[in-house]
C-alpha cells in the first residue's frame, strides 16, 4: 500500500477544509478574517483565484514576547523605556487566547484579536539567511479551517445574503480607523513583515464545498452577525470567530457520523450542572463524538490509500476537542470534560440565530435553533426528537432549558414579557 495519508488530505476528504490541532480553537476565526481584510478584491471576491497582501505584525508581536528585538530597534521606533512598558501591555491585553500551550509562548505563536483592521495579521517566523535573520508571513497556525470557512462565504449562491454579508464586513473593517489605538498599531505594524507583491491563497483553493445544511447555517449565522451595526465592533468580531469554530465543531460531528453511516442523534449538553446523569450523557457525547470523528477518519484514509497513523488521527480528533473548547462548548479544555454552553457560547449562538431589530421566541430559539439547526440537545422536545426520553426522566431535560434561560438572561439578551412570554434577542429590539 502507499504511504498513510496526511491529516490535511483526509479532514479535507471528510469535511472539505483542514481541521488540524495545530489550527484549532480560534484560527479559524482568525484565519477567516485575514482572508477577509488582505484579499485584493475585496472581503468576498468571486474569482477563482484570491490574491492577499499579508501582513506580519511581526514587531509588536516580538515586543511583547521578548523576540530578540535589539535595544537600538526598540528605541528607534518607541521613544523609551516607560513607553515600551506602556504599548506592550496594552498589545498584551490584545492577545487571542492559545489553545494546548503548556509553556511559555514564542512570539510566534502570539497572535492579536482581529478587533480592527490595523490589529489583522499573518502568521510569521524567523528564517535564518546568509544575510541575516529574515521574517517571512507563513502558515504555522492558520492552517487552512478559516480559509474553508471564507470559501462557504464566499461561494454563496444567494445573492442577496452573500452581498449582504460582504458589506457586513466592509462595516466591520471600515479602510480607514483613526482611532489612538489604531494609529498606535499601524506604527508598529509599519516596521514588521508585509509582502512587497500579492500573493495567490493557495489553500483557500484547495477547499472543497458541498452545499448542504451545514453550509446554510453557517452564512445565514454571519450574515445575522454582521447585521449587529447598532453593537461595538469588539462584540461582532468575538461572535463571529466563536461562531465561526463552533459551526466547524457541529460539522465534524454530523459529517462523521454521515460518512461511515452511523446515526446521529446531536449533541448533548449539560447546562444545569444538578443532575449526574445528564452531567454523564453530555461527557459520553463528547466521547461519541470524538470516536465517530476517528472512525470517519480511518474510513477516508482507507479510501485515500492507506490507514491513518495514530499521530495523524490525534490531529483531527484533537482539533474537534480543542477548538470545542476554546468556543465555549466544553466545560473545560482537560480533565474530565462534558458539553455544555459558557456564556460567550450563547452570545454568539444568539446572535447567529437572529438578525438586529428582531427577536425570537426562546422556544424556538432552543427548539428551531438550537437543535433544529444546529443539532444541540438541551430541552425537552429536542431529547424526545432525539428518542432520548425512553431512558431520561423529562423533568431533566426541562431543568437544562430552564438553566439555558437563566444564562441567556445573564447575558442581557433574554427578555422576559410574562411567564409565558420570553424572547431572546442581542441589542435594540424595533
Amino acid at each position: 500500500m502507499s504511504s498513510a495519508p496526511a491529516a490535511p488530505e483526509v479532514t479535507t476528504e471528510l469535511f472539505g477544509g483542514t481541521f488540524v490541532i495545530d489550527g484549532s480553537g480560534f484560527y479559524p476565526g482568525l484565519e477567516l478574517i485575514n482572508l477577509v481584510v488582505t484579499s485584493l478584491d475585496g472581503p468576498l471576491p468571486s474569482g477563482d483565484i484570491v490574491q492577499v497582501r499579508r501582513v506580519a505584525h511581526d514587531f509588536a508581536r516580538r515586543l511583547i514576547r521578548d523576540g530578540g528585538l535589539t535595544e537600538a530597534v526598540r528605541r528607534n521606533v518607541i521613544l523609551d523605556e516607560h513607553t515600551e512598558v506602556a504599548v506592550g501591555k496594552l498589545f498584551r491585553c490584545l492577545e487571542l487566547p492559545t489553545p494546548n500551550v503548556v509553556k511559555a509562548k514564542s512570539w510566534g505563536r502570539t497572535h492579536f484579536f482581529p478587533y480592527s483592521r490595523s490589529l489583522v495579521h499573518w502568521d510569521a517566523r524567523v528564517r535564518y539567511r546568509a544575510k541575516g535573520e529574515e521574517v517571512s508571513a507563513e502558515r504555522i497556525y492558520l492552517r487552512g479551517g478559516g480559509a474553508y470557512a471564507f470559501t462557504v462565504l464566499r461561494k454563496d449562491p444567494n445573492v442577496g445574503r452573500r452581498q449582504a454579508i460582504q458589506d457586513g464586513f466592509n462595516l466591520l473593517y471600515p479602510l480607514h480607523d483613526d482611532s489612538p489605538l489604531d494609529r498606535i498599531a499601524a506604527v508598529l505594524r509599519a516596521q514588521g513583515y508585509v509582502d512587497s507583491d500579492p500573493v495567490e491563497d493557495v489553500i483557500e483553493r484547495k477547499s472543497v464545498v458541498v452545499e448542504s445544511r451545514w453550509t446554510e447555517l453557517y452564512r445565514d449565522g454571519v450574515a445575522n452577525i454582521l447585521s449587529y451595526v447598532g453593537l461595538p465592533s469588539v462584540q461582532r468580531v468575538r461572535a463571529l470567530m466563536s461562531w465561526t469554530g463552533i459551526w466547524i465543531v457541529l460539522l465534524q460531528a454530523s459529517e462523521s457520523s454521515r460518512y461511515v453511516n452511523a446515526s446521529y442523534k446531536g449533541i448533548i449538553l449539560d447546562c444545569a450542572g444538578e443532575h449526574a446523569q445528564l452531567r454523564r450523557a453530555a461527557q459520553r457525547s463528547l466521547k461519541e463524538s470524538l470516536s465517530v470523528i476517528g472512525e470517519a477518519s480511518l474510513a477516508a484514509s482507507v479510501k485515500l490509500g492507506s490507514k491513518l497513523n495514530a499521530s495523524q488521527l490525534g490531529q483531527i480528533k484533537g482539533f474537534f476537542a480543542s477548538t470545542a473548547s476554546t468556543c465555549g462548548l466544553l466545560n473545560s479544555a482537560k480533565g474530565r470534560r462534558h458539553f455544555t454552553l459558557k456564556l460567550d457560547a450563547i452570545e454568539s449562538l444568539v446572535m447567529a440565530s437572529v438578525c438586529e431589530g428582531e427577536e425570537r421566541e426562546f422556544e424556538s430559539f432552543a427548539g428551531d435553533w438550537l437543535f433544529g439547526r444546529c443539532q444541540l440537545v438541551i430541552g425537552r422536545s429536542a431529547a424526545e426528537s432525539a428518542s432520548l426520553l425512553d431512558t431520561f426522566d423529562a423533568t431533566i431535560f426541562e431543568e437544562n432549558e430552564r438553566a439555558l434561560a437563566e444564562r441567556i438572561r445573564a447575558t442581557g439578551m433574554l427578555r422576559v414579557y410574562s411567564d409565558a412570554t420570553r424572547m431572546v434577542a442581542a441589542g435594540a429590539v424595533q
